[in-house]
């Protein structure tokens, strides 16, 4: 199999895996991966100050120590002010990184709890619209909340269950309505009320067109 065809043959999903699919709730995803990010640039920006005042420590002391040679003196202090740069430079460059990758890290972490979070929220919005089709989407592997979500799988299929009960139900009353030979006006209103009740319960049960 060429290359070619092995790319055509992975599922649609895999190819267009976008950083919106794992920002599924963003407002609660970037303020938490935000609350880190501050937290690791204090941190991070409390330890440079240290070093820095450290290394300043250490210059102070150097050049106290060669006051006598003025020459030694100015060209110590020459190579301190460099190393001073490139100590600063350092600490920015690795506190660029370290927020880049704590947000990479955040979003991708919170992912697997809004993640499941959108599963459940998109079920909620089928069972308010009478839907309840027959399979509901399950986690990946490595989400969180798998316990919780296998609590509301089970009330899903109870809902479920008994909705399918309900037209079974209504089968029965419908046929023993219409088994009647004579049915008074009044009847033939319930009875196409319990027909209408029967084609929305269906309707209901049936799989989603996605």
């Amino acid at each position: 199999m060429t290359k070619q065809n092995e790319r055509s043959d992975r599922p649609a999903f895999a190819r267009k895996r976008k950083l919106r699919n794992y920002l599924l709730d963003v407002g609660l995803q970037l303020r938490y991966t935000a609350f880190i990010i501050a937290v690791a640039v204090v941190l991070t920006g409390v330890l440079g100050y240290k070093v820095y005042q450290a290394t300043q420590e250490s210059s102070r002391i150097v050049m106290m120590t060669v006051q006598a040679d003025p020459a030694a003196g100015a060209e110590l202090q020459a190579q301190f002010r460099s190393s001073d740069r490139i100590v600063l430079y350092g600490m920015a460059g690795f506190g660029v990184v370290l927020v880049l990758s704590i947000a990479a890290a955040g979003i991708f972490l919170t992912h697997k709890v809004a993640g499941p979070l959108h599963n459940i929220a998109t079920t909620c919005g089928q069972i308010r619209d009478d839907h309840l089709p027959p399979v509901l989407r399950q986690l990946r592997r490595g989400d969180e909340l798998q316990s919780f979500h296998a609590q509301f799988a089970e009330m899903y299929a109870a809902l479920r269950t008994r909705a399918v009960a309900d037209v079974a139900i209504l089968d029965k009353a419908i046929a023993a309505i219409e088994a009647q030979v004579t049915r008074s006006p009044e009847l033939d209103l319930v009875l196409a009320e319990l027909r209408e009740q029967r084609i929305r319960k269906q309707l209901s049960l049936a799989p989603t067109s996605e």
